[in-house]
Order: structure tokens, then C-alpha cells, then sequence
């Protein structure tokens, strides 16, 4: 027997991926289910615009999430992507995390690749990892 699920994280980095993210979230998403949007900061980005750029996505997500009547939680952590997805999750006691895959370089999927591996891994609870194909390529390299 499946047990309804209650919190589900959404990890998004407010890329194009994420906006796949976000619509497959809103399209699965259960009712009384609560969904909290996560984006991690890296230590790198300056305060100044990191607020304008929060909520302008975030702004984003929501209309997107309106039009299938979800009702969605926002939220800022700051550090590595893989360990502050872990313990937003933990301390959530999140049912399901899903995130985003959008490495088409090397370079792409071995940055991405082990944030969500690393996530895949340890969360304690089921992970929906949802592929995106690059629309955009203007190289060979794959």
C-alpha cells in the first residue's frame, strides 16, 4: 500500500531544467501535499542582486504552479547544493525530493552528476531525478 505523499522538495537552480522540474512537481503533485520550492546560494553570489533574482524566479514558479491550482512553499539555502538539499529534506521530513538533470557536457554531468548522485544516495526518502534534453546545442559536444 502507497502512503500519500505529504512534503515533497523541488529543487531548482532557475535554470530551463528547473522549469521542467517545477511543471512536473506541479503535475504530480497530491493533493494536501505540501511543495516546497529550494534553491541553494552559493557562497559566491553577492547579496545585492541575489535577492531581485530570488524573487523574480520565484515570482515564476508560482505562476506557473497557480495554473494547476498548487499552492507552493519558497526557500533560500546557502552552501553546497547536494548537502543543503539533504538536510532541508531531513530537517523537513520530506517524503520525495525532485530535482533536475541538465549536463550535456562533460563538465556538465560530472558538476551535476554529483550533486545528484550524492542526493540519490543519501536522502532518506524516495528521488525523483527528471532528465531534460538540451534544446540549445550549438556544439558536438555531448
Amino acid at each position: 500500500m502507497e502512503l500519500p505523499l505529504k512534503k515533497i522538495i523541488c529543487a531548482v537552480d532557475f535554470s530551463a531544467a528547473s522549469d521542467a522540474v517545477v511543471r512536473y512537481a506541479a503535475a504530480m503533485h497530491c493533493d494536501g501535499a505540501e511543495l516546497r520550492v529550494l534553491y541553494v546560494a552559493h557562497g559566491t553570489e553577492s547579496e545585492d542582486g541575489m535577492l531581485r533574482k530570488h524573487l523574480h524566479e520565484f515570482s515564476r514558479y508560482s505562476d506557473m504552479l497557480s495554473g494547476n491550482k498548487v499552492s507552493a512553499l519558497f526557500t533560500v539555502q546557502h552552501g553546497e547544493p547536494a548537502a543543503a538539499i539533504l538536510n532541508y529534506a531531513k530537517e523537513h521530513h520530506a517524503d520525495m525530493i525532485i530535482l533536475g538533470s541538465h549536463g550535456n557536457t562533460a563538465i556538465a554531468r560530472l558538476l551535476m552528476g554529483s550533486t545528484a548522485e550524492s542526493v540519490m544516495r543519501q536522502a532518506l526518502c524516495p528521488v525523483v531525478l527528471l532528465k531534460t534534453p538540451d534544446n540549445n546545442k550549438d556544439h558536438g559536444t555531448t
